[in-house]
C-alpha cells in the first residue's frame, strides 16, 4: 500500500548518531534498529519495512510498518473496532478471562 503522507505520532526526534553513503549510495540503519529494538522491547519483526517521507526542507523521516492482509485491513480502518480488540489483548495478558466452556456443540452448525 502506498503512502503520500504520514502522521507524526510525537516531534520530539532525538539525534542517535550519524551515517554517510556507502560507495553504492545507501546508508547504514544500524544505529536507528538498535534504538529501534530498545524502544520496541526486543527483537525486530523481519516483516518490518520503512516508510520513507522527505519534507519541504529536505528532512527524511523512517517510519516502521508491518503490511497487514487485504482481509485484515478493515479491523485497521474501524478504530471502534480496533480499540476492542487491543482492550481484549490488554485484559487477556492481565489475566482477565472468563472461561465460557467448550462450544464443541455448535462445531457442525452452518455459518451464513
Amino acid at each position: 500500500m502506498a503512502h503520500t503522507a504520514t502522521t507524526v505520532l510525537n516531534d520530539n526526534f532525538k539525534r542517535i548518531g550519524e551515517t554517510s553513503l556507502d560507495e553504492r549510495k545507501r546508508v547504514s540503519l544500524a544505529k536507528i534498529l538498535e534504538s529501534l529494538k530498545q524502544k520496541l522491547g526486543g527483537e525486530l519483526d523481519p516483516a518490518i519495512r520503512f516508510g520513507i517521507y522527505v519534507n519541504d526542507a529536505g528532512q527524511v523521516l523512517l517510519s516502521p510498518e508491518i503490511s497487514v492482509p487485504m482481509h485484515e485491513l478493515w479491523l485497521y480502518r474501524n478504530r471502534e473496532a480496533l480499540k476492542m480488540v487491543v482492550r481484549g489483548l490488554e485484559e487477556a495478558r492481565e489475566g482477565k478471562l472468563v472461561d465460557l466452556g467448550s462450544f464443541e456443540k455448535y462445531a457442525d452448525d452452518d455459518i451464513d
